[in-house]
């Protein structure tokens, strides 16, 4: 049998959402995880999925068939509960059955895209990346490729931002009682960093900045994963409050000397001097980590 390296117990179907189907009801909980479902027995086009899904594991992938972006497994209850779509299912495999499938149609992938960042998901898009007549003139699936990845501190598309207010993604590095934050916007390229201590005035400043997302650096195992509004982990420093987004960041992207040399690079200055950030070197872990996430 032939499953992803990282296990996971299957969700019961005690909890579907409330739009689901009584096909997505007969789901056999192995199937209801793509990190569980025998991938030995799966279509190819479902096997893709998985593997794709394995890659990008911190977001919600939406993946194209046809005329709509399908999702399935966890994601797909995921996103029918979070936009109160009609949950289904979809035929995976002979040896497999059904699994749990939801979609959008592509002319309103924007929008249902704004909705899912809005409440603080990150989303994967996977594209068909050529002419499906030919793929089936030869036989074969249709090429794919995540083309988007989409998070709430990296928008750029004008029609998902809020005209009136900034769109931060904020990078934060503490150590002990003392400070570093950087702060960007990428769709105006407006970048600030800063350093200080007491940990209160960190918090003060996040609360006045409302950033869409946070970058934290730590050796958690569940790199890249996002934390919603409201959610809690034993990687979130107890100080940070818990009323936005954090995206768990390897910490050597924050160590002084890669953090250093990366701003160096694409400021294109040879000091840090000419930025005020030369002497403090968290405000300069901040910045470099949030650099280095700008252009992921």
């Amino acid at each position: 049998m032939s499953r992803s390296p990282q296990a996971s117990t299957p969700e019961s179907n005690d909890n579907l959402p409330k739009r689901a189907t009584e096909a997505a009801r007969k789901v056999a909980p192995e199937n209801t995880d793509h990190r569980t479902v025998d991938r030995s027995k799966l279509t190819p086009m479902m096997q893709h999925f998985a593997e794709v899904k394995d890659q990008y594991s911190h977001a919600v992938l939406l993946y194209r068939v046809g005329d709509f972006y399908e999702t399935f497994f966890q994601d797909a209850r995921i996103i029918a509960e979070a936009l109160e779509l009609v949950l289904t299912s979809k035929e995976a495999g002979k040896g497999v059955g059904r699994v749990p499938m939801t979609g959008v149609p592509h002319h309103a992938l924007d929008r249902y895209s704004t909705m899912l960042v809005e409440k603080g998901y990150a989303i994967a898009i996977c594209d068909q990346v050529e002419d499906a007549s030919v793929a089936a003139k030869e036989g074969r699936q249709v090429r794919r490729e995540v083309t988007r990845v989409l998070t709430p501190g990296t928008l750029m598309e004008e029609e998902m931002l809020h005209a009136r207010r900034n769109n931060f993604l904020a990078a934060v590095v503490i150590a002990k009682n003392h400070w570093g934050l950087a702060y960007a916007d990428i769709s105006t390229g407006e970048f600030l960093t800063t350093q200080d201590r007491e940990l209160d005035l960190l918090v003060q400043e996040l609360m006045r900045l409302q950033p869409s997302e946070v970058l934290i650096p730590t050796n958690a195992p569940d790199l890249g994963s996002m934390l919603r509004p409201g959610q809690t982990s034993e990687s979130l420093p107890d100080c940070l409050p818990n009323s936005f987004c954090y995206a768990l960041r390897p910490q050597r992207h924050f160590t002084l000397a890669e953090a250093r040399q990366r701003l160096l690079e694409q400021l294109r200055v040879r000091s840090l001097e000419c930025l005020g950030c030369e002497h403090l070197p968290l405000c300069v872990r901040a910045a470099g980590g949030d650099r280095k996430s700008d252009v992921r």
